[in-house]
């Protein structure tokens, strides 16, 4: 592993409030239109306040490199596809700056999402993403997610509706793996 993931901190709302706000930075398919800066880094400052343990529900993490130097965040948040509490699973996404794409980071990022959504008790972890994002949909499915299925005209983005290609993978087709361990944000 080149990268680990830690919970948000204090010292990280400029950096990522100028990612997110930064259409280029977040590239075409995170690109929802401007944001406010303002309410954005309120959102973010209520993340780090009220951060108690890591949940399967929702949350966020900073990507780092080993050396300690951030390139990104992972997210997650609740699905439901019935009313029963097990019919929820969290729907993870990924946003890496420029420079730190295409060469794995985000694959990696994301199979220690997955490791840690498993180990707090997620039995399916599911993922969408535009269709004509192509490089995305090789970095789920090498980090093992299956490929689902289209669901047609889900994104409004320049203009136009565009299809997501939905990907899971559920509990009893993830192996556990003890090495990714020192990488995750298990403990405070």
């Amino acid at each position: 592993m080149r990268v680990r993931l830690r919970p948000l901190r204090r010292d990280d709302l400029d950096w990522l409030v100028e990612m997110t706000a930064d259409p280029v930075a977040v590239g075409e398919h995170n690109w929802a239109g401007p944001v406010d800066r303002h309410e954005l880094r309120g959102r973010l400052v209520d993340e780090t306040s009220h951060r108690g343990p890591l949940r399967v529900g929702a949350g966020r993490l900073i990507i780092e490199l080993l050396d300690g130097t951030p390139i990104g965040d992972v997210a997650w948040r609740t699905e439901r596809w019935g009313p029963s509490p097990e019919s929820a699973c969290p729907a993870i996404g990924i946003t890496l700056l420029p420079a730190h794409r295409g060469v794995g980071y985000g694959t990696e990022a994301q199979r220690l999402l997955v490791e840690l959504l498993i180990r707090l008790g997620a039995h399916r972890v599911q993922s969408d993403t535009a269709d004509d994002n192509p490089a995305e949909q090789r970095a789920l499915e090498r980090v093992g997610f299956l490929r689902e299925g289209v669901v047609r005209d889900a994104e409004f983005r320049n203009g136009t509706y565009h299809d997501h290609v939905l990907y899971g993978v559920v509990r009893r087709e993830w192996a556990l793996d003890d090495s990714l361990v020192p990488h995750l944000p298990l403990t405070p």
